[in-house]
Formats: C-alpha cells, sequence, structure tokens
C-alpha cells in the first residue's frame, strides 16, 4: 500500500484508557484521527438490543462517524465495541477492528485483540497479551525550575511511594499501608535518603489522613503536593512502592528499570463475592492476574524485598503485532 493507512481512534471518558490508545496509535508512526464518544444513560440495554450499532451514543459523538470510512479503527472498553462493528459494517467490512484490553466480546469478532494479563481473555491466534500497560510518556517531562530545585534540596536515594485508591472491587488495605509507610521511613533514615509520597485523585482522605499522621514531624519524608509532577517523581526515583489496585501505576514504575515493591489491597464486599478466591475461577477483570504474572516474571518485589524485572516495550509488542497483522496496511516490516 502506497498511502498512509486511514485509522481512527475512538477515545472515551478515562484517561488512562485514552492513553494506551493513543501509546499504540503514535507508536504506529502514521497519521490517524480521534473520536470522542460520549453514551447515553440507555446505554446498556441498547447495547444488547443492537451490537452494530451506534444508538447508544449522543447526538453529538455520532454526528463525527461520516465517510471516508477509516482502514483501521482502534478502541478499547466494552462501549465502543458496538461502535467499531458498525464503522466495520458500514464500510462493507474492510474497515480493520484492533480491540485493547477486554472487549467482553469473542475475540474472533475482531481482527486484533491486545490485551494484559488480568483479563480473562482466552489465548488465540488474533490475541496478543502484553506483559505491562501501554505507557503513552515513555519519555517523562523535563523538571521546571522549581521542580529541579525541591528535587535537588532532598537527600538521596529517592523513595517514591505512589498512592492509588479504591478501585472497582478492591479498596486500599490501611493496615498494609500503615506497615509499609513504617518500614519506608525506616529504611530512609538508614540511608539518609527520602521518602516521597505522591497520592493520586482516587486517594481517599482516610488514606491521606493515616500518611500525615504517620509522617508527623519526620524530616526524612515529603508529602508531595502540585509542585511536584507525578510523572517527573516517577522518573526521578531510586525506587519505586505502589499500592497494588492501579495496574497503569505499577506498569509506569517497572518501565522505570528501577526496583519496584507493590503493597497489597484488600477486595471490598462486591468483589470478595464476585471474584471468589482463585482469580482462575471467574471471568471479570481481576488484579490479582496481574499481581501473579508480574511476579512470576520477576517484574516486582515486596516493600521489604523490591525488585527489578526485565520486560519487552509492550508498546513495541504492540505495534509489531499489528503491523504483522495488516501487512496490507502498513508494507513488510521496515518499509515505513
Amino acid at each position: 500500500m502506497s498511502e498512509a493507512p486511514s485509522i481512527w481512534v475512538l477515545l472515551g471518558s478515562r484517561r488512562g484508557d485514552n492513553n494506551q490508545l493513543l501509546a499504540l496509535a503514535e507508536g504506529l508512526g502514521v497519521p490517524f484521527e480521534t473520536r470522542t464518544l460520549a453514551y447515553r444513560r440507555s446505554a446498556r440495554p441498547l447495547m444488547r438490543l443492537a451490537p452494530r450499532s451506534i444508538a447508544h451514543l449522543t447526538p453529538e459523538s455520532r454526528q463525527w462517524l461520516q465517510p471516508p470510512w477509516p482502514d483501521l479503527v482502534i478502541g478499547i472498553g466494552r462501549r465502543s465495541v458496538p461502535v467499531a462493528r458498525w464503522i466495520c459494517e458500514e464500510n462493507g467490512g474492510d474497515t480493520r477492528i484492533v480491540r485493547l484490553g477486554h472487549p467482553r466480546a469473542p475475540s474472533k469478532s475482531f481482527d486484533l485483540v491486545i490485551t494484559t494479563p488480568q483479563y480473562p481473555v482466552r489465548e488465540a491466534d488474533n490475541v496478543v497479551r502484553l506483559p505491562l500497560a501501554m505507557n503513552r510518556f515513555a519519555q517523562p517531562p523535563a523538571p521546571t525550575v522549581a521542580e529541579q530545585s525541591l528535587l535537588d534540596s532532598l537527600p538521596r536515594p529517592h523513595l517514591l511511594l505512589s498512592l492509588g485508591g479504591n478501585a472497582p472491587m478492591w479498596r486500599l488495605d490501611l493496615d498494609a499501608l500503615a506497615a509499609a509507610l513504617e518500614t519506608l521511613i525506616g529504611r530512609a533514615r538508614r540511608e539518609e535518603g527520602t521518602l516521597i509520597v505522591i497520592p493520586s485523585p482516587r486517594t481517599p482522605d482516610d488514606a491521606i489522613e493515616l500518611v500525615q499522621a504517620t509522617i508527623d514531624g519526620s524530616p526524612e519524608v515529603l508529602l508531595a503536593g502540585p509542585e511536584l509532577r507525578y510523572p517527573v517523581a516517577l522518573a526521578d526515583a531510586d525506587a519505586h512502592f505502589v499500592t497494588a489496585d492501579s495496574v497503569s501505576m505499577i506498569s509506569e514504575a517497572i518501565a522505570t528499570g528501577k526496583s519496584v515493591g507493590i503493597i497489597p489491597v484488600r477486595p471490598d464486599a462486591r468483589g470478595r463475592l464476585q471474584l471468589g478466591s482463585d482469580p482462575d475461577d471467574n471471568d471479570l477483570r481481576d488484579v490479582r492476574r496481574f499481581w501473579r504474572h508480574a511476579e512470576a516474571a520477576g517484574l516486582v518485589g515486596t516493600v521489604n524485598q523490591p525488585r527489578i524485572g526485565r520486560f519487552e516495550d509492550p508498546v513495541a509488542m504492540a505495534v509489531g503485532a499489528v503491523r504483522a497483522r495488516f501487512p496490507g496496511l502498513f508494507g513488510p516490516p521496515g518499509e515505513r
């Protein structure tokens, strides 16, 4: 194919999902267009009634879905599956569909599924399983003068504690967090370094209060605020410690090439009921599958014994999978 393929990326409201879509699209190295989807309140029953339709989209979203149709459409999440199928149908079956994550539909319904270990996607010829979530920001932003000055003022090593928050079927374990704080403060003192704690927008108030009470008056600890951006702290840290609720945060820490220890989280009442005791016994997204994979591959350890692991770049893997699957669109490897 002499001309670059036409590619649409179906964006949604979740920043983490969008970043993975854009990481893949940007990695392909050809121009692409985005279509941001918003959904009606009645989206779920409409999706069941019409699995190849855009009826569950708002009118504002539908107006941007017009020919010329793309050669390739990339999406993530359950709600954009009918949209991708509808685009393909409108294009006479000539649009290839790439899905990320867990589409909650048979893999044979798509040309390529790119997933990660927490999802119960069965092995198939058109399924590629990445070791980590894709990270759009492999190159961290340069620190501002103020950020660099702050980091330079903090004794090394810098131990970064990244706090996530409550997620569907999971809650932060405050007892485990308290134990991790004591261990990391002790290490910072012994090594004459600094523990930097950065919460996320999802971090609940009780976790912040626990951190504040535990580090009160400790000169070797910084509870960072907006004066230090997370990507800058991530790139700067000498070791990483991450609450286990977020696959993206764990993946970002591993991708730095520094040692990583994870802090356990606990299932909530719904999680205990629906997930059960064995992650192999459910067909839901289950972060325990990701933990098990990461531990078995030597990518993560504990707070007391963090580990450095070797891994294949997930963006490069995904890009290679797309190019190999659609040689008619991208040409032989190395041609573009």
